[in-house]
């Protein structure tokens, strides 16, 4: 039997070969990343249609 008032609460998980913690300055990090890198694609993607837009229109005259 648990007694809440005895056992100390905790904010890790604990698994079979390792304990997994919070590590917010590297979730972080992380999420800067995958935002910077979402953005540098939609940015290439938006610049790579303007670029090639009067390519098209100069291929349709010749």
């Amino acid at each position: 039997m648990i007694f809440p008032g005895i056992v100390a609460e905790s904010s890790q998980v604990l698994t079979l070969l390792a304990t997994i913690g919070y590590d917010l300055p590297v979730m972080k990090f992380l999420a800067m990343i995958s935002i910077l890198a979402l953005l540098t694609i939609s940015g290439a993607a938006v610049s790579d249609r303007i670029l090639t837009a009067d390519q098209h229109v100069a291929q349709g005259v010749e």
